[in-house]
This record gives C-alpha cells, structure tokens and sequence, in this order.
C-alpha cells in the first residue's frame, strides 16, 4: 500500500474515532418493516422491535451493551415510547444475547437450554477476551490491506467495531443477563393487538434454536437456523434432532397463510421459498 493510501486509510479512520472510541452510528441501519415493526442492523447484528397495545417487544439483543445501547433508543425515538416488555432470545450465541443487559428492565424470555449456554460461555472470561482480541487484530490487519473507502472496507471496518465493543465489555467485566423465563416446548405471548407464538426448534445451530412467529404481522423469524436460499447453519452431529425438526417444520406449514416475510437472525430478510429449501433439507436429513 502506498505513503498516500496509508495516509488516506488513517485519516478515514481517525474521522470515525471519538474520546469514547469507535464510532458505529454510521454503521446503523434501520429499516421499517411496518407501521409497527423496524429492523435495526449493524454488520451482523439485528435486533427486531414490534411496537404493540401493551407494549414494545424486542428480538435478539446483539453482540454488546455498547451498541445495544444505541439500538435501545432508536426503537424509542421510533415509537415514542419506552415501554419495552418483553425480550425474545432466538438463541443463546453471544452475538444474540451480549446486549440483554440493556433490557433488564423487561422480561427476557429464552429456551431453557439458553441458562446454560449462556453460562457455559462465561465460564473463561480470560478465553473470551483472547478470542475477541484476535478477532479484532484480524480484522484490523485486513483493513490495512484494503483500499480505504471501498464497500469491502467499510464492511470490515463494520466488523471490526461490533468486536471491538463486545472486547469493551469483557474489559468491563460486564456479565449477560439471562432470561428469566424459559420455556421446554412452546409459548405463547398475547400482547393484544399482537400474538406471538414460540416454538424450540431442537438442538441444531445452537442447543436452544427457537422460531418465532407473529401471525398478525405475517412474520417468521428463524434465527440462525438457516439463510437464503434455505442454507443451513446446523452442526452434523445435531441431525439426532431431525425427528423434532419435522415436526416444527409441520407447525410452521400450518401457518403458511399467515406467513409473507422470513427474517433470520442476522437480519437477512428472505422469502417463502428460502423456507421452502430449508424443509427440504430437514426432511431429507430426516430420512437418512
């Protein structure tokens, strides 16, 4: 790279760098699904907010508090409201819970399974900051091998500053509020204008996978159970689990009616077809 590309890389970066360090607000984006429900996303994280009656409810809470944080008050100054009631785990992975804390307020509702997930990962705290530390070293020696201002460059940059204030909260000490209610099987939640209703998927991407389906806003969310084109993102030796996927993968077709939008955990907004694949694949991992 040469003198002025390093010079211009370093310039870029110190305009998106405060007293309080990294500066993600350009990173955030905030797109309205309906006159009731937005998606907030920055890189990988996505965190879902369904304004209703009787309150607001929350989906995933990102990877930190830090950011968390920020995404907290963009739902606020979207609905004019604070009144937030409940929040939904999709799953027990860090990058959907490290931002529970800015939601202890709520009732956070996850699968049972997440308590111990959620504690098996908080174990090491000194394994935790190791690993998040190297993922920001990684990302920052990419960013030195890229052209500063590209697509590809911002996106690692994006990264970079999800890691980087996940790495904060370690150095903070900052622990997850789990759930404090949980649920084995499935739950429903009544919210007046907006039901919601919760199923364990089974073990497969993680040990506490659950679908969420909001009939009154023809929405599923799915977590990181698969992406487009019906992708899945479920470890092999999981397939143990199939016989339960099935039979979720039944409960979701009986509500197809009510079902124009799939949303996964990442916040990539896919179709009924996406979901169609994504049965394939369950049935035929079924079968073997």
């Amino acid at each position: 790279m040469s003198a002025i590309a390093i010079f211009a890389r370093d310039k870029i970066l110190s305009a998106q760098i405060d007293s309080s360090g990294l500066k993600p607000d350009q990173y955030i984006k905030v797109e309205k699904l309906n006159n009731k429900t937005i998606l907030i996303r920055m890189g990988y994280d996505a965190v879902t907010a369904v304004a209703t009656q009787k309150g607001i409810v929350v989906i995933d809470a990102g990877i930190s508090n830090g950011l968390t944080a920020k995404y907290r008050k963009i739902i606020e100054n979207e609905f004019q409201r604070n009144d937030i009631v409940y929040l939904i785990n999709t799953h027990g992975h860090p990058d959907h819970t490290g931002g529970n804390s800015n939601f202890a307020d709520a009732i956070i509702i996850g699968h049972e399974n997440c308590l111990n997930e959620i504690s098996n990962q908080q174990k090491d705290p000194e394994k935790v900051k190791s690993s998040l530390n190297k993922i920001v070293n990684d990302y920052d020696k990419e960013l030195q091998s890229l052209v500063p201002g590209t697509n590809e460059w911002e996106n690692v940059l994006c990264q970079k500053t999800r890691y980087q204030y996940a790495y904060n909260d370690i150095l903070k000490n900052c622990r997850v509020t789990k759930p404090n209610i949980t649920f084995k099987d499935s739950l429903d939640i009544d919210m007046g204008d907006v039901k919601f209703n919760l199923i364990y998927f089974g073990k497969a991407h993680s040990e506490s996978d659950i679908i969420i389906h909001i009939p009154g806003k023809k929405i599923l969310m799915v977590g990181d159970l698969f992406s487009k084109y019906g992708r899945p993102s479920i470890r092999d030796e999981n397939k143990q689990y199939a016989e339960r996927w099935v039979k979720v993968t039944e409960w979701i077709e009986k509500r197809w009616s009510d079902i124009d939008t799939v949303i996964n955990g990442h916040g990539e907004i896919m179709s009924k077809g996406d979901l169609l694949s994504f049965f394939n694949y369950v049935k035929k991992s079924a079968d073997k």
